[in-house]
């Protein structure tokens, strides 16, 4: 197998198990708390990979950074780490895991939607059935017990 394959699948498995161990977290906390309990335990994280894993470089590449690459990652960072994160961890209280989590993995439609428009880029007809497919999957989802 592709180590590509093998590490997507593994981050579907972190991603799909984190969901279920912040509503079980979440229940007796403010959300303001688990978006920072969140965000330090990564930032605890990161830090242990750059001092192990870092190559000997250390912080030093986050210098030589262009002032527009780090713009563009400041605003990755807003949208991702602050909005998209309360914005999911919310949505949690109100319509459980099941249902945000099928809603929220959408994102890859906007993204494609983002990258045709702002970046030029091109997308083939089976990435078009692959984007309906998967609004199919989330609408089979979500009408769950309707008739």
């Amino acid at each position: 197998m592709d180590s590509s394959i093998l590490l997507s699948i593994l981050c579907a498995m972190a991603w799909g198990t984190q969901s279920v161990f912040l509503k079980k977290a979440m229940r007796d906390i403010p959300l303001s708390a688990a978006i920072l309990i969140s965000l330090v335990t990564n930032f605890l994280a990161l830090i242990f990979m750059i001092g192990i894993g870092g190559g000997g470089q250390g912080f030093s590449p986050f210098f030589d950074i262009p002032l527009l690459v780090g713009f563009y990652f400041m605003l990755a960072g807003f949208f991702n780490y602050l909005l998209g994160r309360a914005l999911y961890y919310s949505s949690f209280r109100f319509i459980g895991v099941t249902q945000s989590t099928a809603i929220s993995s959408t994102y890859p439609i906007i993204s494609v939607a983002f990258a045709v428009t702002v970046l030029g880029e091109k997308v083939s007809v089976l990435q078009f059935v692959g984007i309906g497919l998967t609004l199919s999957g989330v609408y089979i989802l979500l009408m769950k017990g309707r008739k």
